[in-house]
């Protein structure tokens, strides 16, 4: 009987809640005219390139998936298009940019998967069993999900220890290290499928994400004395630098930000650099690696034993990269190469050469059209991936030569939308939502991004070549500031709603017996996007204008020093206050104030000025579920930082309606 070649898929990358089938794969239909590889996806969350020891890493050791690297490819130029969690699943898994399946932040997290569809669906339709494994969490549900034949996932981002999960729809509490036990099923789901119908099982780790926990063997991998090394990058005084960069180091804008304290900022040209404290988060990283590399062995041996694994194609890569304190910072979500900078392995016996290196920019984009064409699937037309299969195989292709980078304001004020154009040698990064400075480096001169030359006059006409591959990159990918997410329901195009408050001029004593309370109405909710509120005051000192709010979502329009304003709050596992000031007094003037909420963004106007569009870092999408009062405020602040005493003044022409302001 001819041997049929079977894919594996390595792929280091964070997911969580899963897809169950929707409809049932056809059984025993593999071709043998066209083979049609089983596909083992292996992906792991927060793994950087470099933090492997074939890369030459000073301690990390990786046995197993070096030899999954001696047996096949590293691809050394490997990117994400966004490095957060749930925009680069939802990437992986439709080969689309975020702008397009609209995952934009790691709040909403989910795709429409009938709008932009994953790979799975079309593998089911192929006659593949498709199954996944482990970390889902695009949304936080364990729930299966649509074209999935076979379900593991935990809620969220799980845990490392004992976990509960969903099996199939049904719970199950696990008990033990759940990185040895996600390697068990996919071991497990492996054996148990015919040799006639090619399989996709999606092996999605928790690790190596943190909070970092080692397995018990490994509490003390690779010494116990192993201590982080100090970063190049760390004791960069950050010259040259965009504002917002030395403003962190300042001030922590994270859970707060208002404007006239960012106005009122004498940020320093430079900062002066920091004794390098010891923390070991990246060695305990490190050590939670090691059992994901014992996994990999592991499943290695069940594909040898199985009689499969010389023909078996494994890809090998992770989510998006990791900070740790290169730059001064921690976590991701920047354009730097620690951050969206991705491991990526490939070993196909017999198509892909042992031991080579392909040096060509590829993209999370290109894994799902990778899978259909060795599946021998048509590639779907809204897919803006490329198959990787002729860098695979040695063949001449028409490659790209620069990938795209893209993020939108998430989970924190400090870090600003931002989007990236990477090409072999050069990097420019802009910020389109703030006034300050480009990011334009040489990475073969300065791999550690630490010399600007966006600031350097000489380097000005590559500064405009780069604009203007941006801008190209910008179309081909459909980019955007502002994405819906395609999975949330939305109020736009439903019917109009204008609701008058107060028409005629009403006046506010500054008494609490003065207030003006409207029951609450859930389509004038601020959750219901887009929300807009006109009016026309005249104060005649600091108070609240008007509030809506429960304990975790809510909005204050206020008066302090003379000055308008309005304050949002939004709070899922943290609290995060916005605050928008506007610069001048108008006590004692009629003055009219606009404002609108937009699902992730707050916009106020004053006198048909715009005072500012600013980016929530985590979106308006709990219901308050309480009064709208004018005039004043009820128990829940919004924020300790404004006034909630009640308004003395006048106020008319008082409305909400749909609609956003521009």
């Amino acid at each position: 009987m001819k041997k049929i070649g079977y894919i594996a898929i390595v792929f280091c990358f964070l997911l969580g809640n899963a897809v169950h089938a929707a409809p049932q794969s056809p059984k025993g239909n593999r071709s043998t005219e066209t083979p049609q590889p089983d596909i083992l996806f292996i992906l792991l969350d927060d793994l950087r390139w470099d933090a492997l020891s074939y890369k030459g890493h000073p301690y990390v050791k990786t046995p197993n998936i070096d030899k999954l690297r001696e047996g096949g490819a590293s691809l050394e130029n490997a990117f994400c298009s966004t490095s957060i969690c749930c925009p680069s699943r939802a990437t992986f898994m439709t080969g689309t940019y975020a702008n397009r399946h609209g995952v934009i932040d790691n709040a909403t997290s989910e795709y429409n998967p009938a709008v932009t569809p994953p790979l799975t669906k079309y593998l089911q339709v192929a006659g593949y069993k498709t199954a996944m494994i482990g970390k889902w969490h695009m949304g936080h549900s364990a729930e299966p999900r649509p074209y999935f034949d076979h379900w593991i996932s935990f809620e969220g981002q799980g845990e490392y220890n004992d976990v509960e999960v969903n099996v199939d729809g049904k719970k199950e509490q696990w008990t033990g290290y759940t990185t040895d036990i996600l390697t068990d099923k996919a071991i497990e789901f492996i054996k148990k499928q015919p040799q006639d119908q090619p399989y996709f099982c999606m092996l999605s780790h928790k690790a190596v994400h943190e909070p970092f926990k080692p397995a018990p063997r490994h509490k003390h991998a690779f010494g116990a004395g192993t201590r982080d090394l100090e970063p190049e990058s760390w004791s960069h005084d950050l010259k040259g630098k965009p504002a917002w960069l030395r403003r962190q180091r300042i001030r922590d804008t994270r859970w707060n930000y208002r404007t006239r304290d960012v106005e009122e900022d004498q940020l320093p040209d430079a900062i002066p650099s920091e004794p390098w404290v010891v923390r070991n988060y990246y060695t305990k990283q490190l050590r939670c690696v090691a059992a994901v590399d014992d996994g990999v062995g592991r499943v290695l041996k069940a594909l040898h034993e199985r009689g499969t694994l010389d023909n078996t194609l494994i890809i090998f890569t992770s989510d998006n990269g990791y900070l740790h304190m290169e730059h001064r910072r921690w976590d991701k979500r920047l354009a730097v190469e620690e951050s969206m900078r991705i491991p990526m392995i490939a070993a196909y016996p017999g198509h892909i050469m042992k031991n080579t290196t392909i040096t060509e920019l590829v993209s999370n984009l290109d894994f799902a059209p990778t899978v259909l064409d060795y599946a021998g699937v048509d590639i779907p037309g809204f897919m803006q991936g490329k198959s990787m299969r002729p860098l695979f195989e040695g063949e001449s292709a028409d490659w790209r030569d620069s990938v795209f980078y893209e993020y939108w304001v998430d989970l924190v004020h400090s870090i600003p939308t931002m989007t990236a154009v990477r090409t072999e040698r050069y990097k420019l990064i802009e910020y389109p939502e703030i006034n300050d400075l480009d990011e334009l480096y040489d990475l073969k001169a300065d791999p550690n991004e630490m010399n600007n030359l966006a600031v350097n006059p000489e380097y000005a006409e590559l500064h405009q070549e780069m604009k203007k591959r941006m801008a190209e990159k910008k179309a081909e990918a459909g980019w955007r500031p502002d994405v819906f997410p395609k999975n949330l329901p939305r109020c736009r195009g439903a019917k109009d709603l204008k609701l008058e408050i107060i028409k005629n001029t009403a006046t506010f004593s500054g008494t609490e017996k003065d207030l003006v309370k409207i029951p609450y109405n859930e389509e004038a909710d601020p959750s219901s996007w887009p929300w807009r509120i006109d009016m026309d005051v005249k104060p005649e000192s600091d108070g609240v204008i008007a509030s809506q709010s429960s304990p975790a979502y809510g909005f204050k329009i206020f008066v302090q020093d003379g000055r308008p304003g309005i304050a949002v709050l939004c709070k899922t596992w943290i609290a995060l206050r916005t605050v928008i000031d506007t610069p001048e007094s108008v006590i004692g003037k009629w003055t009219n104030i606009q404002a609108s909420i937009d699902y992730n963004r707050v916009i106020f106007k004053v006198d048909g000025k715009l005072i500012e569009s600013c980016p929530l870092p985590q979106p308006f999408k709990g219901r308050t579920g309480q009064p709208l009062i004018i005039g004043g405020a009820g128990k829940n602040k919004v924020s300790e930082d404004v006034p909630h005493n009640p308004f003395q003044g006048e106020i008319k022409g008082l409305t909400i309606q749909r609609g956003s302001l521009k």
